[in-house]
């Protein structure tokens, strides 16, 4: 609160991730009440610090961004944005020390999300207390923390040398991306169920290739641009677009700030290429009419990629 009032700030715009949706008009009242700003709340779904309501930064003198890491940077507009990450209070180390008989190296790398970075250090003593050497190495340019992953980058997971990873966080699709990022053994620990597994990357890849094979005979495809500033690969997509018109496809350029079955269906495509948030394609085909592809998976189609399954990440 002292902070918008240090600012000045007379319109306060608050975008939070769907899990959190509920919270808002809570923060917003409170805001308003210790304040005296106007409050917006952006409605718009919002899934990561890739996912900046630009319009709102527009209306807003500041905006309060909740649940992720600051990401971007270069466009003015976001030097309105504050980020409140969110942190979850689950103890770690239960679950971890039930991951430690599932490890069968003694070197392991360690990654995690951003809700739960902050018990990375009792990550570490509970391993080393096991007796395995725990590695932590850094995420790169789009992330703040050591051993952070995000759902479109796995540098925390690339080039170690360990033969194993330990992932700490819920879900099942952050752990899948160490898995094909890192080719190594993984186990998920999950704090919050306490449930521990080693990941199995059969099912999905099988989805992939099921989906790649289904889009062979696509003779439109639709290549998807994001107008999300953490998600716009204008160039990867200008070079998609060209790949598929040398070897014969009608290509079409789309750009769209979120990527909906009804777009696809009214563009009478017969397959896309998602350019925008890897998890579009992975994560959610089965909401779409056509196939959807990522880049790489573009390229196994049109037969100038080969080798072992490639992630895309957006570095």
């Amino acid at each position: 609160m002292e902070l918008i009032k240090k600012s000045g700030a007379k319109i306060v715009g608050i975008q939070v991730p769907e899990g959190l949706k509920r919270m808002a008009s809570e923060v917003a009242k409170e805001i308003v009440e210790k304040t005296g700003a106007e409050v917006i709340v952006s409605g718009d779904p919002c899934y990561g610090a890739c996912d900046v309501d630009l319009d709102l930064c527009r209306v807003a003198d500041l905006v309060i961004h909740i649940g992720h890491s600051e990401m971007l940077e270069g466009d003015p507009l976001l030097d309105k944005i504050v980020y409140i990450e969110a942190r979850m209070k689950a103890d770690v180390k239960e679950t971890v020390e039930k991951a430690t008989d599932i490890l069968s190296a003694r070197r392991v790398g360690v990654v995690t999300t951003v809700q739960h970075v902050h018990k990375l250090d009792d990550i570490v003593e509970v391993l080393e207390k096991s007796g395995i050497e725990a590695v932590v190495r850094t995420g790169g340019k789009r992330t703040r923390y050591l051993g952070q992953v995000l759902g479109c980058n796995y540098e925390a997971a690339r080039d170690l040398d360990v033969d194993e990873y330990v992932f700490v966080g819920t879900g099942q699709f952050h752990p899948l991306g160490v898995a094909l990022a890192s080719g190594k053994k993984v186990v998920a620990a999950d704090p919050v169920t306490g449930n521990v597994s080693v990941i199995d990357t059969t099912p999905m890849l099988k989805r992939r290739y099921g989906a790649i094979a289904r889009a062979l005979d696509a003779e439109k495809v639709a290549v998807l641009v994001s107008k999300k500033p953490g998600q716009k690969r204008a160039d990867l997509a200008r070079k998609m677009a060209a790949l598929g018109e040398e070897h014969g496809k009608e290509m079409v350029l789309v750009y769209l700030d979120r990527v909906e079955p009804e777009v696809l269906i009214n563009l009478g495509v017969n397959a896309a290429v998602c350019t925008a948030c890897p998890r579009i394609a992975l994560d959610d085909q089965a909401k779409y009419p056509v196939p959807i592809l990522t880049p790489p998976e573009f390229e196994i189609l049109l037969g100038v990629r080969r080798g072992d399954y490639p992630l895309d990440e957006i570095e």
